[in-house]
């Protein structure tokens, strides 16, 4: 925790913001953000969801965010970690930056290539994020700079012989480079840069994803 925190008094204001209902940023299936603010910090805090074995789980998954970001300390695209709370609410700073989905850049602005560095030092911090496709994940700061968040589904690769963290490593990177094209072109992938092109490779699961969703798309139409 952040030495200027009162871990008692933050957990205190996290219950009665639960409670009360209060102060909710954002809610998923996981948990509920929250937004704490006063003269010195502003904090998202991430609680996790439910009662028993579900509650458990849910924080078990922000624990491992917590060691992300603890594998990407000092890493300029992403928020500051401050710690778990009680080990089970991760504190994190507050980024001023908007949804990509909201604040799209144009496609020749510097923000892509920033993104790509970005991307490719996280991957050599042995991070793969995973699941930046999703445009809450992604961020536009006020400069036009990429900022990425919620590292809930991200995979740490582990040296020595670990086979399956190893594919699974080179699979939520091809993922993260994907995403980025995705980001960049639009989903028009026709048009897709003879330089960029050495980053686009559709993974198996990307492409069953994608004729599930057509297949679904399709008998949706069908049935209207």
């Amino acid at each position: 925790m952040d030495h200027r925190l009162d871990e008692a008094e933050l957990t205190r204001w996290v219950e009665t913001s639960l409670r009360d209902q209060t102060h909710i940023l954002a809610a998923g299936y996981q948990g509920k953000t929250l937004e704490y603010h006063d003269n010195q910090q502003h904090l998202v805090i991430k609680v996790p969801h439910g009662t028993g074995l579900l509650k458990y789980l849910h924080t078990l998954m922000l624990r491992h965010e917590h060691r992300v970001y603890q594998q990407l300390e000092g890493f300029p695209a992403s928020p500051k970690c401050y710690g778990m709370l009680a080990n089970t609410y991760l504190i994190l700073e507050y980024i001023h930056a908007r949804p990509i989905r909201e604040q799209r850049p144009e496609i020749n602005t510097d923000y892509y290539s920033s993104l790509l560095h970005h991307i490719q030092d996280m991957h050599r911090r042995r991070v793969a994020h995973m699941d930046l496709k999703k445009k809450d994940n992604l961020l536009v700061s006020a400069n036009q700079q990429p900022r990425l968040i919620d590292f809930g589904a991200s995979v740490i690769y582990k040296p020595g012989f670990h086979p399956f963290n190893h594919y699974w490593f080179k699979l939520a990177r091809q993922f993260d480079y994907n995403a980025w094209l995705k980001h960049k072109y639009h989903d028009d992938e026709e048009n897709i840069s003879a330089e960029d092109a050495q980053y686009h490779k559709r993974t198996l699961l990307e492409r069953i994803a994608k004729r599930l969703k057509s297949t679904y798309h399709t008998v949706l139409n069908y049935f209207r």
